[in-house]
C-alpha cells in the first residue's frame, strides 16, 4: 500500500510540470530568471587560449581555465546509472535514472519511479529537445531554453550547465568580454567570471583542477544557483564526479543526482526517445 500511494504521489508530480501553458509559465520567472536567461542562455565564442592578456591575474585565471577545460573532455561518451532526487517547496520525490551524455551537445535521460515503472524518457541538445511524459501520454518538443528545462526538469539553468551535471564534470565557459579575477581558498583557487550583472565563481582543485563547487551570483551578490560536485573517481588526468548537488537558495530548489553505475568514452550512445506515435498528445514550446 505504502509503494502505490509513492507511485501516485509521483504521478502527480510528473504530470504538474505540464500544467501551465507557456504564457504563464513566462510570468513565474522573477528578475533574478530573466537577468539569467538574457545574458547566460547563449552560445559564448571562445576563449581561452586566443585572447592575448597582459595581466598577470587573467594570465593566471585564462591559464586554469584551459587546465580545467582540457581535462574535462577527456571524460565524453558517458552512460550512467542511478538515483534523482527533486525537492521544492510543493515536490520532495526521488527515482532511478538512467543519463546518456555526448558533449557539446546531447543529453539523453530515461527516469523511472517506484517499482520500475516507466515516468519520462528526454532528448536535449543545443537547439532543441523532446520530452515523453510517459505516465501521461504526453509528448513535448520545443527550443532549448533556460524556461524550458527548468519547467520540465524543475531547476532552471543553462543548456551548458546541464552537460555539467549530467555528464559529471565542468567544463568553464569564458569569452572575450568577461571580467576576470581570482582568489585562493586553501588548496582551492577561486575563480570570478564577471558578465553584465552574472557573475559565475568556480572553486578548482590545485592539484587535479576539478571543480568542487560553482554559483551564479547577482549584481547585489545573491545566490541564483549553486552545484556541487562530490564523490570523485579518477580517469587518466581528469575526475568525474559521481555526487552532484543542484540549489536554488531563494526559491528552497534542491535537486540531486546520485550515480552508482558508470561507463566512459563509450562506441556508441543512443539518444532516441520512443513513444507511441498516435496514442499521445504532442506539443510544441517556443
Amino acid at each position: 500500500m505504502v509503494r502505490i500511494f509513492i507511485l501516485f504521489i509521483f504521478t502527480i508530480f510528473l504530470n504538474s510540470m505540464f500544467v501551465f501553458s507557456q504564457e504563464n509559465q513566462d510570468t513565474t520567472l522573477s528578475n533574478q530568471d530573466t537577468t539569467l536567461s538574457t545574458e547566460e542562455n547563449t552560445t559564448i565564442t571562445e576563449d581561452t587560449t586566443q585572447t592575448t592578456e597582459t595581466d598577470p591575474v587573467k594570465i593566471e585565471v585564462s591559464r586554469i581555465v584551459k587546465e580545467v577545460n582540457s581535462r574535462s573532455q577527456e571524460v565524453d561518451n558517458i552512460i550512467s546509472s542511478g538515483e534523482i532526487k527533486i525537492k521544492t517547496p510543493k515536490v520532495d520525490e526521488t527515482g532511478d535514472i538512467e543519463i546518456h551524455v555526448k558533449k557539446k551537445n546531447d543529453v539523453w535521460f530515461k527516469i523511472e519511479g517506484p517499482l520500475g515503472i516507466d515516468a519520462a524518457v528526454a532528448h536535449f541538445n543545443r537547439e532543441r529537445f523532446t520530452f515523453f511524459d510517459d505516465l501521461n501520454d504526453i509528448v513535448t518538443t520545443g527550443s532549448t531554453t533556460i524556461l524550458n528545462i527548468g519547467t520540465l526538469t524543475k531547476i532552471r539553468c543553462t543548456f551548458d550547465d546541464m552537460l555539467n551535471s549530467f555528464s559529471g564534470t565542468v567544463r568553464i565557459s569564458k569569452g572575450k568580454k568577461d571580467e576576470l579575477s581570482m582568489t585562493e581558498d586553501g588548496n582551492m583557487y577561486v575563480l570570478s567570471l564577471k558578465r553584465g550583472t552574472i557573475t559565475r565563481k568556480y572553486w578548482i582543485d590545485k592539484d587535479n583542477y576539478f571543480v568542487y563547487k560553482y554559483i551564479y551570483l547577482n549584481k547585489k551578490g545573491q545566490i541564483l544557483i549553486q552545484f556541487e560536485f562530490s564523490n570523485f573517481s579518477n580517469y587518466g588526468t581528469s575526475t568525474y564526479a559521481k555526487k552532484v548537488e543542484i540549489r536554488r537558495p531563494k526559491q528552497n530548489e534542491y535537486f540531486r543526482l546520485t550515480m552508482e553505475n558508470v561507463s566512459l568514452n563509450q562506441s556508441y550512445l543512443d539518444f532516441k526517445v520512443d513513444y507511441p506515435y498516435g496514442d499521445v498528445r504532442v506539443r510544441t514550446w517556443k
